[in-house]
């Protein structure tokens, strides 16, 4: 998949400043805004010092009116402006979020199947969403809780300068000294935000995996122990959340400290200065007022700290996100029309990989030395024991991963260098595990429009399958609202698979034990359905019952990550020493219940013989 940065970011920081570039606009007529609330509140205390010290030298009451209502009318504009500039902050604060919400759910499902595999789908969902939400909580109020209260701070202490400097420079002092305690202790406490966000997102990867397998635990009474496993999050969760939320706790304790000694020092000098006769008593409410105006903010930045930690947090583990190197970029070639031709040549696939994305060379070898080559319009079964790497190689086909060495061509281009969209409309996988959506049954068909097809090439597709009289008997037809797989069964669910492939018309269809799991007339109907599939297409079926590869051109037998044999089916069936004829008798032997029969002649070579290639 395409990886849409040049480049990384390697912070938070920079990958907030990233997404803050597009809004530049909005940031400066923000900035104007937030300047002009801020600063008419101090503007209006000058105005209401002016009118203690007019009023005791005797001035008219229509003078004093005049700056009273200035002063009501400066603080009544304050308001509105921080209103506005709230809803803007807060539009502003989603924007950014969506947008990393879009590229970490992009990012992510760019990487490889190895990483997913590492990470459950609950913790990436929480890196994805719950991290982001503690971003966008933070920055749609963070404008005026912390950079307009920051704001409010300068423009009162720089006010206060000129009003008068000694007192002014003390409670400059009071905030320089708890700003220097807030970005202490928010040094100390990020860390521990950082491992409450992780120790969360290990607890919901758990409780989805939990739920997942709830038939299983419920039928094998294994619920205490899903329970126990909770508790232990749980507490895991809450010993993380107590040591962050002390530190948080600490830095808020510490800034009230050091408001309440300035506080007291300022008052202090604008006393002392009034008994000398150097203050009026306009200028030491001025002062009192400037003392109550700190208050408010810095109690508001404390209260905010604890948010800020967690926002930084989640940014970090966000930009640790998109720094996970995607291993399988797209190329520029698309791949061509019709039915596609097959070529794996020398391949070779190891699954681990390093933190850095490379390949762990002392991972397990899957693939090994694999040669195939399918003439377009060809099927080919590929059967083997468990573990023997045969879905490996038809995930290879679809790119799920890029070999450790060798080339997989589909249609003559080169994996590496196909397109990525071509190829997930050329090459298509049907598994056992079908994902029914939550949505309807058009929806589910063309997978939100990605498809375009009309009603009638809907019903189509669901007649070409055996779905129309099950579509017929649902209340609202194509538009009823499928809840995941309730309304199907497992078959029908299969069906409906089948019917988005015939849709998209592939040139190559994978399927990766499509009938493993079916009842014998359910899998009828989709070998039915696999028999129109095979028209106009290349076809590939991983397969245990090896029944439902009766009618394809091919076989090919894998054994420890290797081709062991390849040829026409017909001709490895009728062959009494091939592997493949062994496999049928085995299977035909265990399905017949006869444990006391002999092996059909080739099953001892395939229980015992050595690993042999034969040529397709």
């Amino acid at each position: 998949m395409t990886g849409d940065r040049a480049e990384v970011p390697r912070s938070g920081g920079r990958l907030l400043l990233g997404e803050l570039r597009p809004e530049r606009r909005g940031l400066a007529g923000l900035t104007v805004l937030l300047v002009v609330a801020v600063g008419l509140p101090v503007v209006a205390q000058l105005q209401l010092g002016r009118f203690v010290d007019r009023a005791a030298d005797g001035a008219d009451a229509a003078a004093l009116t005049r700056i009273a209502l200035l002063f009501g009318a400066m603080l009544l504009v304050a308001n509105v402006l921080q209103l506005v500039v709230t809803w803007l902050a807060v539009r502003l604060a989603w924007r950014i979020g969506n947008r990393l919400r879009v590229d970490l759910c992009r990012h992510a499902l760019a990487l490889d199947l190895a990483w997913h595999g590492d990470h459950s789908a609950g913790e990436v969902i929480e890196r994805v969403d719950g991290d982001i939400d503690a971003v966008t909580r933070f920055t749609s109020t963070a404008v005026l809780q912390v950079v307009g209260n920051a704001a409010v701070l300068v423009a009162v202490a720089a006010t206060a300068l000129v009003v008068e400097w000694r007192a002014g420079l003390v409670l400059l002092a009071t905030v320089g000294v708890a700003v220097a305690v807030l970005l202490r202790l928010r040094a100390v406490a990020v860390p521990h935000h950082d491992h409450e966000r992780e120790v969360l997102a290990q607890l919901y990867g758990d409780l989805e995996d939990r739920l997942g397998g709830l038939e299983d635990l419920r039928a094998n009474g294994a619920g205490r122990w899903a329970v126990d496993r909770m508790h232990r999050h749980s507490a895991r969760w809450w010993r993380a959340a107590r040591r962050a939320s002390l530190r948080a706790e600490g830095a808020y304790a510490s800034t009230g400290i050091t408001f309440a000694v300035g506080t007291a020092v300022t008052l202090g000098v604008a006393a002392y200065l009034t008994s000398q006769g150097r203050l009026t008593l306009g200028a030491v409410l001025v002062l009192f007022r400037f003392v109550q105006m700190v208050q408010a903010p810095l109690e508001r930045i404390g209260e905010q700290l604890n948010e800020f930690q967690k926002a930084v947090a989640g940014l970090r583990r966000a930009a640790r996100l998109l720094a996970t190197p995607i291993t399988l970029v797209s190329g520029s070639e698309p791949l061509p029309p019709g039915p596609l031709a097959v070529d794996l040549d020398g391949v070779e696939l190891r699954y681990a990989t390093s933190a850095s994305g490379d390949v762990d060379v002392t991972g397990h070898l899957a693939l090994r030395d694999v040669d195939v080559h399918l003439e377009p319009g060809t099927s080919l079964g590929v059967v083997g024991r468990t573990g023997s790497g045969k879905t490996t190689l038809g995930r290879v086909l679809a790119r799920f991963w890029d070999p450790t060495a060798g080339a997989v061509r589909v249609g003559g281009v080169d994996l590496r260098a196909a397109d990525e969209r071509s190829l997930r409309r050329r090459v298509a996988v049907v598994t056992q595990e079908v994902e029914v959506l939550r949505a309807s049954v058009r929806d589910n068909l063309t997978l939100f429009g990605t498809v375009e097809a009309t009603d009638e090439e809907l019903g189509a597709a669901l007649a070409d399958v055996g779905l129309d009289r099950w579509c017929a008997g649902l209340a609202d037809g194509l538009d009823t609202e499928l809840d995941g797989t309730a309304r199907l069964s497992g078959g029908e669910a299969q069906l409906l698979a089948f019917a988005r492939v015939l849709l998209a018309d592939p040139g190559l269809v994978v399927l990766d034990e499509a009938t493993s799991r079916l009842d014998p007339e359910t899998e009828a109907r989709v070998a039915a359905a696999t028999r129109r599939l095979r028209h106009g297409r290349t076809l590939v079926v991983v397969a245990h019952r090896l029944a439902t590869l009766d009618d394809l051109d091919e076989v090919c037998v894998v054994d420890d990550g290797r081709i062991v044999e390849h040829g026409p089916r017909a001709a490895l069936a009728a062959d009494p020493g091939s592997r493949y004829a062994g496999l049928r008798a085995r299977q035909a032997t265990t399905a017949a219940g006869g444990p006391g029969r002999a092996p059909a002649p080739g099953a001892a070579a395939e229980a015992d013989a050595p690993a042999r290639e034969v040529a397709p």
